[in-house]
This record gives structure tokens, sequence and C-alpha cells, in this order.
């Protein structure tokens, strides 16, 4: 079905802006934007560009994830520490990015580090949630009988916690991923000289609505990758 779905779109995306009389700078046909990456000029943009964007993301996405699984962890795990600091941490989820972006360039310089921190904010909450959830679902029954059994904290975690957290969390960076993407490129459209997301301007600019499409499918791409490593990912630790 998928790849129906996508012949079916193709078919649609090459025939339907003739029939109708749009002009190619408004929808170019796909022939004319999959000619795009036939340019060496695109492909040594798209390529440079795109170790840019994909480097902001990783680095976000483990930065974000990594506070988030750890904050999850502690909300999770105390009543106490979730009713404090849970409503603040919805709030900041709230605040649009966009709005944070132009912040971190103020205070970070125009390098790569505001980038990262645009895609981490988008990264952490899922995590969080997940986390959060995953450890709070420990079936109850059995942490008693650990605890009865004078299990040790190491033995919790690895034996019992882990297990149960771990598809929550698996399901939340499967999420994230995405989203560290996104924030990537949001970053980029605010401040930065190289980038997917620069090259999408610089094509907005000069009305190249099929090298934005270009970039745009290698974006859908990079997306689709990198979910599907998570999700292949998931299977193999996630098996019982």
């Amino acid at each position: 079905m998928p790849a129906l779905l996508l012949v079916v779109v193709a078919t649609l995306w090459e025939f339907l802006p003739g029939l109708l009389g749009v002009k190619d700078f408004v929808l170019p046909p796909l022939s004319k934007v999959l000619a795009q990456f036939g340019s060496g000029s695109l492909l040594d943009q798209l390529w440079s560009n795109g170790l840019v964007t994909l480097k902001e993301t990783l680095l976000g996405l483990l930065a974000g994830s990594a506070a988030g699984i750890v904050a999850g962890v502690l909300l999770g795990e105390s009543s106490v520490v979730r009713a404090t600091f849970y409503p603040y941490l919805v709030a900041f989820q709230s605040l649009p990015k966009i709005a944070l972006a132009p912040l971190f360039v103020i205070w970070f310089g125009f390098g790569t580090t505001p980038k990262v921190l645009v895609a981490a904010t988008l990264t952490f909450f899922p995590l969080l949630v997940n986390t959060m959830s995953g450890v709070m679902s420990v079936d109850r029954d059995r942490a008693q009988l650990f605890r009865s059994l004078s299990a040790s904290r190491r033995q919790t975690w690895t034996k019992l916690l882990l297990p149960s957290a771990l598809p929550s969390v698996l399901a939340g960076f499967e999420v994230a991923t995405v989203l560290a993407l996104l924030g990537a490129i949001l970053g980029e459209f605010v401040s930065s000289q190289d980038g997917l997301g620069v090259l999408l301007q610089q094509q907005q600019t000069n009305y190249d609505t099929a090298g934005v499409f270009a970039t745009l499918i290698v974006l859908a791409a990079m997306g689709v990758v990198l979910n599907q490593i998570v999700v292949q990912l998931r299977k193999w630790l996630v098996f019982w």
C-alpha cells in the first residue's frame, strides 16, 4: 500500500500541474523536480548542507533525549518531584520554540549550539513524558515482590524498571527523532550560514521552486531513514 500510494501521488504531481495550467514556479511537475538532482552544483549543496543539518539533528537528539530520560525517571519515581516540577515543564513546552531560537543566538552566538538547543528543546518533552509514563506503569505487585526479596537498587532497575519502561521510552524516541530534525531546520531558519534550512531560504529568495521541492524531498528522506533506524532499534531491543 505505501508503494501504491507513492505511485499515485507521483503520477498526480507529474500531470496535474500541466492539466490545470499551473505555472512551474508555483508547482513544477515531478520530472522537473527530480531533474534538479542531476545538477552537480545542487547535489554538492545538498550534500554539504545536509551533513551540517544531520550533525545538528543528532547532537540535539542526543542532548534532548538524555535530559528527557533523566527528568522522566526522576518525575516517574517521585510523586513529590512530579508535583513540584511537572507543571513548569508543561509551561515550558507550551512556549513556541521559534521564539526561543533568537534567545539562543543572543546567549550562545551564531555557531552550532543554538541549532542544537532548538532541536534538543523539541526532543526533550516526548522523552520526558514517555519515560515518566513508563516508570509509573511498572506493576506494583512486581515492585513489592522485588522489595520483599531485598533486591538492590541496581537489580530493581535492570530486572524490573528498565524492561517495563523501555518500550515507552523508545516510542518517545521514535517521535523525538523527527522533531529533532525539525528543530535543526527551525534553528537554521532563524540564524545560520549553512544547513538545509539556509539552502531552502536561498531557493525561496530566488523563486527556485523546483529546488525547494528537491531539498524538501531530501529532508523527508532523512526523516524517514532516521525514523526507520529507531523503529528497527526498537524491534531489536524490545523483543519480549
